[in-house]
């Protein structure tokens, strides 16, 4: 299983894209469809003006194999361990549940005015997934605290194609489809187009051929990039910090 939080501040399109690819699985201290629930979630945000990202962005999924193997009601519980163990289980937070093996949650960090730490979420989310697995009997993945690296970097002078090509392995870092990976990056201010290949556009207008940023960015790469084995692969090459 793994499990992966980010902090947004784009609260509406999260909700709305959760809702559009899945089925609303169950909701905390907030209901109805996702505009409904992110006016809900405006009306407490608003108190807080020192908080720029006001929300959490949590995709949780089991391996290929255990696909069907927990039913809704194991998704349900298992999501509010998750708040638990985040703390954020008296908060507002609507769960989605996609493609037979993932859910998404997105929660809304302020509560009496206050956030929600985020610190320590990589570390709380791995301890998270190994109790999970055991507890529900899923496959196991070994892991350590890691940080992805990239052993075969294309380095470019074009600072502008660099800080895109990190967005990008930021916005795969946190997806689990191509369909979130668009969304990630349309939220940066990125367009993505798909045809034979695939291609960038940056907040300025300039145009990259994925493949010519990074011979990982090609479509077939990123795919693998995305493929559930790849992803334990880079949790066990990681650096222990």
């Amino acid at each position: 299983m793994i499990a992966k939080l980010q902090t947004i501040s784009y609260t509406a399109n999260a909700l709305a894209y959760c809702e559009r690819g899945g089925e609303l699985l169950y909701s905390n201290e907030c209901f109805g469809n996702s505009n409904q629930i992110f006016k809900q979630m405006q009306y407490q945000q608003r108190l807080n003006d020192r908080c720029k990202k006001k929300s959490f962005h949590i995709k949780i999924r089991s391996a290929p194999s255990d696909k069907g193997k927990l039913s809704n009601q194991d998704w349900i519980d298992i999501s509010k361990k998750y708040a638990d163990k985040i703390g954020f289980s008296k908060n507002q937070y609507a769960v989605y549940f996609h493609e037979k093996n993932h859910v998404h949650i997105v929660c809304n960090r302020i509560i009496d005015n206050k956030a929600v730490h985020n610190k320590f979420t990589h570390i709380k989310s791995l301890d998270f997934c190994r109790t999970i697995e055991e507890e529900y009997k899923l496959q196991k993945i070994d892991r350590k605290l890691e940080k992805f690296k990239n052993n075969e970097e294309f380095i470019s002078n074009n600072s502008r194609s660099n800080n895109l090509k990190e967005l990008i392995f930021k916005a795969i870092d946190i997806s689990d489809s191509l369909d979130d990976v668009i969304h990630e990056l349309e939220n940066q201010g990125i367009k993505t187009s798909i045809g034979r290949g695939i291609s960038f556009t940056d907040k300025k207008g300039a145009y990259f051929k994925g493949s010519a940023i990074d011979r990982k960015l090609s479509l077939p790469g990123i795919k693998n990039l995305l493929s559930y084995k790849e992803q334990e692969k880079r949790f066990n090459r990681g650096l222990s910090r």
